[in-house]
């Protein structure tokens, strides 16, 4: 019985110091999350107006820059967003599961298509080579304060990549936040752009973002000056860079929301399991003494 008050009694310390941890890291993710959903919001209406542009621009000067003309698919650069460290709930697992089904998806579409894949977040990486894919670069998940510069290397990736032919195709793959309890894993064509790839991607991104991204007037013109060559040629990839930062904080967000989720379901967690446990300590120590009082009281006996 001693030993096993004693076993109670040690587990109850461990709980506490793990309540402890959980109960810290909910409340720096919980710091942090209010940050980086703030910069994923702010930039919302900048990004989905700036899409309305790519697609005007793809349907009128549609000839003026490679990022707007569709080719024949032969290789497809995907891009997966995912976090350098884990206790995040599903969240990483939710994007595993999305990457599988959109390689899936583009082997059927286009069977002879040549898959390269660059992962930013260590835990992406760790999973592709683990699935047998080849990574092509592997950057880290940017999730504490991004800026916009820290896409540069990876814009370089994919845009030189595409504009140079290495890619007839560039997708990428990340969580998009809805709110503080839902990250929704999502597919965006970022290259080529076209009215058909605008419509796929509102369909995925859903309806909550059409208001945003409907653009303010119908069958409205841009006036381009100095000339559309130097507009276009100047602007689009701009544009195209803005989307992929939109990605990149919408992962930030969502991960330090899945994170303070995740944390503060373990802390209540390691209180409902600290709770049985005291009952248990309390019940077992009363056993005990209620033991020993009876050895006592028989000895007493037996001695007189």
């Amino acid at each position: 019985m001693a030993n096993s008050v004693k076993d109670i009694k040690r587990k109850i310390k461990s709980i506490r110091s793990t309540r402890q941890i959980t109960k810290a890291m909910e409340l720096v993710a919980t710091s942090k999350m209010k940050k980086a959903v703030e910069g994923a919001v702010n930039l919302r209406s900048y990004g989905y107006l700036a899409m309305n542009i790519l697609l005007k621009l793809s349907k009128k000067h549609q000839h003026l820059h490679a990022y707007l003309q569709p080719r024949e698919v032969k290789n497809v650069l995907v891009v997966l967003f995912t976090t350098d460290k884990g206790l995040c709930g599903g969240l990483n697992t939710n994007l595993f599961k999305k990457l599988t089904q959109t390689v899936s998806k583009i082997q059927q579409e286009n069977p002879s298509a040549k898959l390269h894949f660059v992962a930013s977040g260590r835990k992406g990486a760790e999973f592709m080579h683990r699935s047998g894919k080849e990574v092509k670069m592997a950057f880290p998940a940017y999730s504490n304060h991004p800026k916009f510069s820290d896409i540069f290397p990876m814009s370089k990736v994919a845009l030189k990549g595409f504009e140079k032919g290495d890619y007839d195709k560039v997708i990428v793959i990340y969580p998009d936040f809805v709110s503080t309890l839902a990250q929704k894993p999502v597919t965006k064509t970022l290259l080529p752009f076209s009215p058909d790839v605008f419509s796929e991607m509102m369909q995925e991104l859903g309806s909550k973002f059409t208001k945003i991204a409907a653009p303010s007037e119908k069958d409205a013109d841009y006036q381009l000056e100095p000339s559309p060559e130097y507009i276009v040629t100047n602007i689009v990839p701009q544009l195209v860079e803005v989307q992929l930062f939109q990605a990149v904080l919408e992962s930030a967000a969502s991960e330090h929301s899945a994170r303070m989720v995740a944390m503060q379901n373990a802390t209540k967690a390691a209180n409902d399991l600290l709770g049985d446990l005291v009952l248990t300590y309390n019940q077992a120590r009363q056993a005990s003494i209620t033991a020993e009082i009876a050895e006592i009281a028989a000895s007493t006996a037996v001695l007189s």
